[in-house]
């Protein structure tokens, strides 16, 4: 039945086209264009991919792309897929967890509690960022992995041959590992591993945290070797992102406690109205400007503290809030990240939308009532996540949904344009793209994207200047200095064009797109040699490179 409904609430969605991070992650990203299914081949996609630190996930995208080619149904049947195997997953975590010692006498007569608790889950509308957002892959397969490595220990610590603990506990680290290769927000599941002991297996409490002193220092000194893995040993990283920000660490890291507080308030109460591809957030500048900055953070360090007094009464609510937390501290601290997205919720929802059922249940006279009280919930909240994809279904469609939301906001009226210029929709383009200069003149995406659309319109000189001063703001952009060479070529300022094409090598001589370039442009010049030269390079590079390949021919 579940299923069912999940084929109902995201069947628009199998054509929605690709958007956003999409673009740089797959549909530009030469490197999952296998030609073979090869270890290498698989191997070349998931560590030389714009995130090489996730193979897991840009190997699931190599195989998409194998399959399937660019037809995004494929994409978003695969993300559905993940996201049902997460539901399942997630079923027999909550199912096992109140079968554990500490919650077994508690909650074995309410039955309904995991299927009510994944059935709100599978269809709350804050999930439709993980699954129709087709690259957020990364995201949702990370959280099933997670959870799957979860369930394994759960039934390793349940089950009583010794043959099967061992396989359920091999089944745990392969999970973890598969989890780890996905996204970085799995860093923090050996220290979820030792608070589930714990709290479902142990008491809490100090004695047991005393005696077990080692595992606990071994979960955190395991969380913190897997961050520094990701950052290649190098913690500065974490930093360098801040260079193309417009806030800095310390603004982030106070804003960031308004952003959890949102982020309960999406989870309590998903209305269509108020999910956004691009939210627009105010900064924090400090504690008291605004004020809700400090009532943030003191609501959730008071929720926090509440969480831990509670442990012993209640420690599935208890573990439940840490979870949330928790599992946001990485992307809701000081690394350099976007301010807002929902999908960060995914996985942090999981046990806290568990606890609140089982809450429910807990304080209701009587099942029925609980039973239909939740149902209602799961069938509205059906409702809003079809609605909410009716907006995802086409990309000028959400962007336009995104810029009425942030019309304060450069990139989604940015975004905007692009979307409309895909669609040939060249006027409508170009307001948009001077909307988003208004609103932040130093954009160099805007400046781009606004020269791109004005050279096709025959503006070319207009367009070049935008170009130019694309890479005047951001001067190692490779797409700037690659388009801004093409667009000198077009002028017939061969000498130029190529030092940009040159200028964009150097950078990245990884550029399919550049090496194509410059082979065109010393094809005008009528050096063949050179141009050969290139286009093999940039074959070599992207072997399914349709233009490389033909003008390779051409020659």
């Amino acid at each position: 039945r579940q299923m069912c409904i999940r084929d109902r609430i995201y069947a628009d969605t199998l054509t929605s086209p690709f958007i956003f991070d999409d673009l740089p992650n797959i549909v530009d990203n030469p490197h999952i264009r296998v030609p073979s299914l090869s270890f290498k081949n698989l191997a070349w996609a998931g560590f030389q991919s714009p995130i090489g630190s996730r193979p897991v996930a840009n190997i699931s995208f190599a195989l998409n792309h194998y399959f399937n080619g660019y037809n995004p149904v494929g994409y978003h049947f695969v993300n559905i897929l993940i996201h049902l195997a997460c539901g399942v997953f997630l079923y027999g975590l909550a199912k096992a967890t109140l079968q554990t010692p500490a919650l077994r006498t508690r909650y074995e007569k309410f039955g309904w509690i995991p299927f009510l608790a994944v059935f709100i889950w599978l269809v709350h509308p804050l999930q439709t960022q993980s699954v129709t957002y087709v690259v957020q892959r990364m995201n949702s397969m990370a959280a099933m992995f997670y959870v799957l490595s979860m369930l394994f220990y759960v039934k390793f610590r349940m089950a009583t041959a010794s043959r099967m603990k061992w396989t359920l506990l091999a089944g745990c680290v392969l999970s973890a590992i598969l989890a780890f290769g996905t996204k970085e927000i799995t860093a923090t599941l050996p220290v979820f591993i030792v608070l589930y002991e714990w709290y479902f297996f142990q008491e809490p409490g100090r004695q047991w945290a005393r005696r077990n002193l080692l595992l606990l220092a071994g979960g955190c000194l395991l969380c913190l070797i897997m961050a520094l893995i990701y950052v290649d040993f190098d913690p500065t990283r974490i930093l360098r992102g801040y260079g193309a920000r417009d806030f800095t660490p310390a603004q982030r890291l106070l804003t960031q406690s308004r952003v959890v507080i949102f982020y309960i308030s999406l989870m309590l109460w998903p209305n269509p109205s108020r999910l956004n591809l691009d939210h627009d957030f105010a900064l924090s500048y400090s504690f008291l400007n605004p004020a809700s900055t400090l009532m943030a953070i003191t609501v959730i360090v008071a929720v926090i503290a509440f969480a831990l007094l509670i442990a012993r009464k209640e420690p599935l609510l208890s573990f439940s809030i840490l979870w949330f937390f928790g599992n946001l501290v990485i992307e809701s601290s000081v690394i350099g990240l976007e301010l807002v997205f929902e999908h960060r919720t995914y996985l942090p929802t999981t046990f806290a939308i568990l606890a609140m059922v089982a809450l429910v249940f807990r304080y209701a006279k009587h099942a029925l009532p609980a039973v239909i009280a939740l149902s209602l919930v799961g069938m509205l909240f059906c409702a809003w996540t079809y609605a909410r994809n009716q907006v995802w279904a086409d990309e000028v469609t959400l962007y336009r949904d995104s810029a009425a939301k942030s019309p304060g906001k450069a990139r989604p009226q940015n975004n905007l344009g692009a979307a409309l210029s895909r669609q040939d929709r060249l006027p409508e383009a170009i307001e948009m793209y001077q909307l988003a200069l208004r609103i932040k003149p130093e954009y160099g995406d805007a400046h781009y994207n606004l020269g791109y659309a004005l050279s096709k319109t025959g503006r070319l000189d207009e367009g070049l200047a935008h170009f130019r001063e694309a890479v005047r703001i951001e001067p190692k952009r490779v797409k700037y200095l690659n388009n801004l060479g093409v667009a000198l070529a077009l002028k017939g300022s061969y000498g130029e064009g190529i030092d940009y094409f040159e200028k964009a090598l150097k950078i990245d001589p990884s550029d399919a797109d550049a090496h194509n370039n410059l082979g065109l442009v010393f094809k005008k010049q009528g050096d063949r040699n050179a141009a050969m030269q290139h286009f093999s390079s940039a074959l070599a590079l992207d072997p399914r490179n349709p233009a490389a390949l033909n003008n390779r021919g051409v020659i």
